[in-house]
């Protein structure tokens, strides 16, 4: 098989750094994997920070277990969505494929196993937009055989894609005037959030790479491959997290055997159930209460 880099963004959080790693590592294929580890810059005006960064610099100098360890410390902050993107490209335009972690993220031990195979059985399906480790609880059909599903908004909580679809990205939105008009359409194929969140990036309110590379997505009529059972736990709901708070209204089951014999789904095609399923999580009632709750656990 052939392993795809392994690239993981890092800021200021060593703890939670130190964890994703050695969940990483608990993966057989960590040692045949490169690792490319970006940390973003310190803030401006921001006390304490400088010194909980160095921290995070002087830990991934010590990094091994990997096949090759490559770090990058940006020298001045340049915020989540700008350092994705910049990181991303320049490692998969190098390899072609590639897998991408956040320093929240505990991997499940079969994580890179199910990851690497998704990107080898469909790096040549045009259909495929990408590869997610994480999965939302979902209610799975009856009669249903695969352990992995189809599904529209892929999910920035541990992913892989390929170069090809990865530079399709309209990241500026160039074509806005003509997006305007597809609120309804983007919103009914993804959630009930996606185009406040796009609207909201284009106006500077945020700097989400992940909903433009949803919009992509959705542009293109491609899907997602999700195992039936997370193989990821998004640990970042701790208060500390650039995008998350201590409330989390996505619910999951975590993996925590070691198989590593998947089965995929015969089609690339999605299942109206899986699909109803999913997008129950973005549903406006729920994203009231999450709002609500997020007030609450402030």
């Amino acid at each position: 098989m052939r392993y795809a880099p392994i690239i993981l963004f890092a800021f200021n959080r060593l703890e939670s750094l130190k964890a994703t790693v050695a969940s990483v590592l608990r993966n057989s294929e960590a040692t045949e994997s490169d690792l490319y580890v970006f940390v973003d810059g310190v803030r401006p005006n921001k006390q304490g920070e400088m010194e909980k960064v160095h921290e995070v610099h002087e830990f991934v100098k010590t990094i091994s277990g990997f096949k090759s360890v490559n770090y990058t410390f940006a020298k001045q902050n340049k915020g989540l969505g700008p350092s994705i993107i910049a990181g991303v490209t320049e490692v998969i335009n190098r390899y072609g494929r590639a897998i991408v972690l956040e320093d929240d993220l505990v991997l499940s031990h079969n994580c890179l196993s199910f990851m690497n195979q998704g990107l080898d059985k469909y790096e040549k399906d045009p259909k495929v937009f990408s590869v997610c480790g994480y999965s939302n609880k979902v209610k799975v059909p009856n009669g249903y055989l695969a352990d992995s599903y189809f599904c529209v908004r892929s999910s920035s909580w541990g992913w892989a894609t390929w170069s090809d679809r990865w530079n399709s990205v309209d990241w500026d939105l160039m074509d806005w005037k003509k997006y305007e008009g597809m609120k309804s359409a983007f919103n009914r194929w993804g959630g009930s959030d996606c185009f406040g969140m796009l609207q909201d990036w284009k106006e500077g309110r945020n700097k989400s790479w992940a909903i433009r590379f949803c919009f992509s997505q959705f542009l293109q009529k491609k899907l997602s491959l999700f195992p039936i059972v997370s193989k990821v736990n998004n640990d970042g709901f701790d208060g500390d997290g650039t995008n998350c708070k201590k409330y989390n209204r996505f619910k999951f089951d975590f993996d925590n055997t070691d198989r590593k014999t998947f089965s995929f789904p015969v089609k690339v095609l999605m299942n109206e159930s899986f699909r109803k399923s999913a997008l129950s999580y973005h549903s406006l009632g729920k994203r009231i209460w999450s709002k609500i709750m997020y007030i609450i656990y402030r």
